[in-house]
């Protein structure tokens, strides 16, 4: 019943595609997934990807693209997949901790259908919190295994899927605290020196990922995006975003992708203040009462939301519906408890029951819709700009849309309202520069790319001002601006393209080739790679080697004119007959090749 209410709450998200923001990144243009290789794997677990350690999560990647390639369906399986495990053994998890089987099933049901959950379902890029969760559970099964049969070695699989979540996304540092919250709900008595000393090698796991986790954020310069904001301000916005994910629970209304922060605190967020010391309050009350649902819920609630409210800066946004995937667990839980036995006691427990199950079905259907969003790019970023028209991360995004689109008015008017919104966000100003560079307006592309560089160092803007520089015949300054894309992304396969051409402009011959040659070895489909390699090697009169780049150029477009007119120049100089090429170089539209048919196709 849980796998039948999820296939059908996520039925839409089979028909949608990749989506702009971070899955094309993940999945069709990272050449670490496109094998299971030593390579690769070594690139999992020593590299960063977009400011988060989780070589589990790339593996999972690598796996759908074996299965499906670059086809999105294939992803979107997996994580619906994912999902369904979640529900199945969060139903099983919470019938170890209480009686009532319907109750396990309502919560997990409430858990599975749940509108706050498509973020983490439906958009691939969230691969990391749905595995994070299989492995946080599968922890938390095993830990109620080892409560009843304690042993080392059930002790030593809690671990192991500790480890296993926390590869999978750096948020499962959590779960040795969350392993006290199920220590409350199972009535242990927290005074027990063991209860604190099992935990231990989790605690050092979790701190060495932790670590690792926030270097991640940094090397993806991530962090401290919002300088303009005090102490005072950090701490009243932590208790917005732990009151935000509560009330979004019962209330699931006027959900986004993007909550941004406040332009500044006020009543609001010291109410929250408020409010959310009395919940702790509430929580200490609680255990003393012996209400050990209510304490765990909180306790579990508590530990699973805090390293994701903002005391370390990271990102761009206050809250996100995807970081409460397994917090939300603290609030369901107890919810459901409490309000089904109120129910029982005025109801029969049949009644009870379809009381809540037509909440989970109100729930599912506004999930069911809520996945619209997720068929196109315009769908995502417009629903954004529907909820929050002041967000510039909505308006440059949304901009961004319609410069692919090739619409540079439209796109020009919604850039330009994030820098005004937002005069320090320099994805703003990169898109402003990108913008310009296709309008083909290279001083204002450098203005607005210079800005973006002096807001952050941003590996994007680098590479788009090194193409800026390599057409303006700067080669030195465009390859200065690529050894620091390569130093932040060492297997990008066009920073190494754009060095080759740099250094083979500066008469560099042997190092271009080496960079030819690297960005050939990071993404082996690119025929105009080949081409190029081919050409230097013809220079080099190495003509076997150019043949057989400039074949393979062929191979992978047959209709790449370019790469037909530089065969038959080659095959030319080896005496073969180049006309062919030459003719098929012309009816794909290489106007250069009618002169060479001129000269060496008279016949």
């Amino acid at each position: 019943m849980l796998a039948a209410a999820v296939l059908v709450a996520y039925f839409k998200v089979f028909s949608a595609g990749f989506i702009a923001w971070d899955d094309m990144e993940y999945t069709v243009h990272n050449p670490d997934i496109a094998a299971i290789s030593i390579d690769n794997i070594k690139a999992w677990f020593s590299g960063f990807y977009l400011g988060n350690y989780h070589p589990f999560t790339l593996f999972s990647y690598a796996l759908d693209y074996l299965i499906g390639g670059q086809q999105p369906l294939a992803y979107h399986v997996t994580n619906v997949l994912i999902h369904v495990c979640n529900a199945v053994m969060l139903y099983f998890f919470l019938n170890k901790l209480q009686p009532y089987k319907a109750i396990g099933f309502l919560a997990a049901l409430l858990f599975a259908v749940h509108p706050m959950q498509t973020e983490s379902v439906s958009w691939i890029a969230e691969r990391k919190t749905l595995l994070c969760a299989f492995f946080y559970f599968l922890a938390l099964l095993q830990y109620i295994r080892y409560l009843s049969i304690p042993s080392v070695k059930n002790l030593v699989l809690v671990c192991l899927a500790g480890v296993a979540a926390m590869l999978s996304k750096g948020v499962a540092v959590a779960l040795p605290l969350s392993l006290f919250a199920v220590d409350i709900w199972m009535q242990r008595d927290l005074r027990d020196r063991k209860v604190w000393t099992e935990k231990i090698p989790l605690f050092i796991v979790a701190v060495i990922l932790g670590v690792v986790a926030i270097k991640a954020q940094q090397a993806g310069k991530f962090t401290g995006l919002h300088p303009e904001y005090n102490w005072y301000d950090t701490i009243l916005f932590a208790a917005t975003g732990y009151m935000q994910y509560i009330f979004r629970f019962f209330v699931p209304v006027q959900l986004s992708v993007v909550y941004p922060y406040p332009k500044e605190s006020g009543y609001l967020q010291n109410l929250s203040l408020l409010v959310a010391a009395g919940v702790l309050a509430l929580a200490f009350i609680a255990y003393r009462k012996k209400w050990f649902i209510l304490c765990g819920g909180i306790v579990f609630y508590t530990v699973n939301i805090v390293f994701l409210l903002q005391f370390v800066q990271f990102g761009e946004v206050l809250t996100a519906d995807r970081y409460a995937y397994i917090a939300g667990v603290g609030i369901l839980f107890p919810a459901v408890y409490y309000l089904f036995a109120w129910l029982s006691k005025r109801l029969k427990a049949v009644l009870a029951t379809a009381v809540w199950g037509s909440v989970a079905l109100v729930l599912l259907v506004m999930t069911f819709m809520r996945n619209d969003i997720w068929q196109s790019d315009f769908n995502f970023f417009s629903a954004i700009l529907d909820t929050f028209p002041g967000s510039a991360v909505a308006q440059y995004s949304v901009g961004g849309l319609y410069m692919r689109k090739g619409d540079y008015a439209e796109a020009e008017k919604h850039i330009n309202l994030a820098v005004e919104l937002d005069p320090h966000n320099y994805k703003a100003w990169y898109n402003k520069g990108v913008l310009y560079l296709r309008e083909r307006k290279p001083a204002e592309a450098m203005d607005a790319l210079n800005r973006c560089i002096e807001i952050k160092e941003y590996p994007k803007a680098y590479f788009s001002r090194a193409v800026l520089y390599q057409g303006a015949g700067a080669p030195d300054k465009a390859l200065s601006d690529i050894e620091k894309v390569l130093d932040d992304q060492p297997r990008n396969s066009r920073a190494y393209y754009i060095a080759a051409d740099c250094l083979e402009q500066q008469g560099k011959d042997g190092e271009a080739m080496e960079n030819y040659t690297k960005a050939i070895q990071f993404e082996s489909k690119e025929p105009l790679f080949y081409i190029r390699r081919g050409l230097l090697l013809a220079k080099a009169k190495q003509n076997e080697a150019a043949l057989k780049d400039l074949n393979t150029a062929v191979e992978l477009n047959p209709d790449n004119g370019e790469a037909l007119y530089f065969r038959g120049i080659v095959n030319f100089r080896n005496g073969h007959d180049p006309c062919g090429d030459f003719r098929n170089a012309l009816n794909h539209g290489y106007k250069q090749a009618q002169e060479a048919i001129d000269k060496a196709c008279k016949h």
